[in-house]
């Protein structure tokens, strides 16, 4: 897919209407984001949902903003000043390569990006490297049919090419939900496979967050 989001229509990524695409605050809480978590956004854009991650993790919580054009970064970073968001860190990432060490996060949170990814095994094994032995990765994309929202259908995956990429990864799907009208999301788990892992054998919650 790889289609990236043209940089110079940045405020539509920061329209209040996009509220109505779904709840943020319900979903996170769903996908299981709590207080004191790690998050990490990937493609956060114009920083859209950072005021509600913020929110929900809480001062002794932590959020890292990616994104890989520079104007985004930017933009992201004016906002998070504008609104006092001292748990929101936004840093310039490459492509497959996310600039945070091993074992940082316990959430990743991905909307509206995943179509964007032009390799999706590499950038996810990037995503494992990350991530804490024990993980959730939640993703939202647009739904591969015609809307009047969002990018064309023949651009976006499907919830089941997406289960299937997620697999071959190696990252354990749990459910996929329907979040609104146009989009989908994914809840998935990613577990180091680790002989002295604890949580290997740790049953989990799907949803996480009920």
């Amino acid at each position: 897919m790889a289609h990236k989001f043209d940089p110079s229509k940045i405020k539509k990524l920061d329209d209040p209407s996009r509220l109505e695409l779904f709840d943020p605050e319900k979903v996170l809480k769903e996908f299981g984001l709590k207080e004191g978590m790690t998050v990490l956004d990937v493609g956060t854009g114009a920083g859209f949902y950072l005021p509600y991650l913020s929110k929900m993790v809480g001062e002794k919580g932590k959020v890292y903003a990616i994104d890989v054009q520079e104007e985004m970064v930017n933009y992201a970073w004016e906002k998070v000043n504008k609104l006092g968001l001292k748990n929101v860190e936004v840093l310039k990432s490459e492509e497959n390569k996310i600039p945070l060490p091993d074992n940082t996060v316990d959430f990743i949170f991905m909307a509206f990006t995943f179509h964007e990814l032009s390799e999706p095994l590499k950038f996810l094994e990037e995503l494992k490297r990350v991530a804490k032995p024990f993980a959730y990765l939640a993703i939202i994309d647009w739904k591969k049919e015609e809307r009047d929202k969002g990018p064309p259908p023949e651009e976006v995956y499907s919830e089941w090419e997406v289960g299937l990429i997620l697999e071959d990864a190696g990252i354990r799907v749990g459910r996929v939900v329907e979040v609104g009208k146009y989009c989908f999301g994914v809840y998935a788990m990613i577990v180091k496979q680790e002989e002295e892992n604890p949580l290997m054998n740790v049953p989990f919650k799907i949803p996480p967050g009920l």
